[in-house]
């Protein structure tokens, strides 16, 4: 995770010494308004299995890897949709260049909204 904000911030760096920020972000935005939380959701997953192995508490180290285990791939079955439907994004949308800009930018806040809203429900 850390390397990919690194690479991210430089190419960004980059592209705004250039003046081409405009572009680039118009790109970048509407399938990384997805691909970027499910990187970080990602990262949270594995930090739930370091969690049992690590931190296990009052529990056996083997329960509490099952239990946070379990947390851990509920929150992959959520990453591999939107890592899917980011991709498609990527590959089609992104760099079409009849779609114009501003679509772009308003398509990906869009996106992110929903992600938003669809993170924040209550659960029954």
């Amino acid at each position: 995770m850390i390397f990919n904000g690194l690479l991210i911030g430089a190419v960004g760096t980059l592209v705004g010494q250039n003046n081409l920020a405009y572009p680039f972000w118009a790109f970048v935005f509407p399938h990384g308004s997805l691909e970027l939380p499910a990187i970080f959701f990602a990262g949270g997953a594995g930090l739930l299995l370091a969690r049992g192995i690590l931190f296990p508490g009052k529990y056996r180290r083997g329960d509490a890897l099952k239990f946070y285990g379990f947390q851990a791939v509920q929150l992959v079955f959520g990453i591999v949709p939107m890592l899917i439907i980011a991709g498609i994004i990527e590959g089609f949308f992104s760099p079409n260049p009849i779609v114009p800009d501003p679509f772009k930018y308003l398509f990906g806040l869009g996106l992110f909204v929903l992600l938003l809203m669809y993170c924040s429900r209550k659960h029954p």
